[in-house]
């Protein structure tokens, strides 16, 4: 990834090109200071790609690019295998799949009873190997892309994965016009024609499962907010009822990524699921890489005296440390979130984050705020 760096007066500009990046770090004498708000106590400013920010091997950019951001270089990982990482910086996820006996997978999921904030609990019984998979979420589908272009040793995203593709469109024959969508803007993965676009509402869904061959065995995969959302009941019903008059060739798995450990026990399940249990390799360049970060800063902050941050959304909600993204800063690269409440649903004062100073302040590219407006300048 290329970094342009331009000095402009006293602030030194960084962009991290391709991933939607950009850092602000203010010098002591920056005119920035003088604009008040949160530049009162000059801050490194991070701008974060949130559309990774689910279940996919992609959230690792957003964690290279702020580590890159904050800390500076990443280690070399190359050769590090799983024997070699010592068991304090062994980044913990539980296992979400058990195989049986019978060839059928135990996995780990969601029901309707779920709340959505811890990991998954709920059991289930996959019977079968998905000959079609139908994703509701975008970076669902770009697991599977990077799990196949893991086991077929090709590059991902850079428009050569010839034989991924060609397995990824085996698999997934249908999708909502939204996935279709953001797939292609966010991940650069061309739909081809041949994929069939089915609408979102529940009748939709009965009506596309309703056609498909009982030679066919079809996992779909939703996220848990599906079933919880305001109709979630209804949702649930109507999947328990595509399941039950499928004769057994349809299965539904929820799925959901609070963490980044939730994260990494899915895309192993998913491998495994899929029929593609190759997810070791990938499994173990994470854990190395995020094994390298840790050390680093540890022998950064030898002091004991870790960063503190804020990170904010797109509709100025305050980011609790149980989600994905306050995980990523918390769990992962050590910082000490300053907002104590949970998940995403709730506003910290300007008050109360002036007082407290993060040093890192963390906002969402898809912001539609100007970088003073989230600064709090008047």
């Amino acid at each position: 990834m290329n970094n342009k760096v331009w000095a402009v007066v006293a602030a030194i500009v960084i962009i991290v090109a391709g991933a939607g990046v950009y850092v602000y770090t203010n010098s002591g004498d920056s005119g920035e200071e003088g604009k008040g708000g949160f530049y009162s106590w000059n801050p490194n400013v991070v701008e974060v790609n949130d559309k990774y920010s689910n279940l996919t091997p992609a959230f690792m950019s957003i964690v290279e690019e702020v580590y890159t951001s904050v800390y500076g270089e990443i280690p070399s990982y190359e050769g590090i295998s799983l024997e070699d990482i010592p068991e304090k910086y062994l980044y913990p996820y539980d296992s979400y799949v058990q195989s049986n006996v019978d060839g059928t997978l135990t996995v780990k999921t969601f029901d309707n009873t779920s709340t959505g904030t811890s990991a998954a609990y709920a059991e289930k019984i996959i019977s079968f190997i998905p000959t079609q998979i139908i994703a509701y979420t975008d970076t669902y589908i770009d697991t599977i892309y990077m799990i196949l272009c893991d086991y077929y040793g090709e590059e991902d995203h850079v428009g050569n994965s010839i034989q991924a593709d060609q397995k990824l469109w085996e698999l997934i024959p249908a999708m909502t016009s939204t996935v279709r969508d953001n797939l292609e803007n966010n991940f650069g993965l061309v739909v081809p024609g041949s994929v069939t676009i089915i609408g979102t509402s529940q009748e939709d869904l009965v009506d596309y499962c309703s056609s498909i061959s009982s030679d066919e065995n079809v996992l779909v995969l939703m996220s848990e907010y599906n079933i919880r959302s305001t109709n979630k009941s209804s949702w649930w019903d109507t999947n328990q009822s595509i399941e039950a008059n499928s004769g057994g060739n349809i299965q539904f798995l929820y799925l959901l990524s609070n963490s980044p450990s939730m994260v990494l026990s899915s895309i192993e399940m998913i491998g495994k699921v899929i029929g593609f249990d190759n997810t070791r390799s990938m499994m173990t360049s994470i854990l190395a890489e995020i094994y390298v970060m840790q050390k680093s800063i540890d022998d950064l902050c030898s002091d004991g005296n870790y960063l503190t941050f804020y990170t904010e959304t797109a509709s100025a909600n305050s980011v609790g440390s149980d989600t994905l993204m306050g995980g990523i800063m918390d769990s992962i690269l050590k910082m000490d979130n300053i907002f104590d409440g949970s998940l995403m649903g709730s506003k910290m004062s300007d008050e109360d984050i002036i007082l407290a100073e993060p040093q890192v302040l963390i906002f969402y590219d898809s912001d539609s705020r100007t970088l003073d407006e989230c600064m709090r300048v008047d």
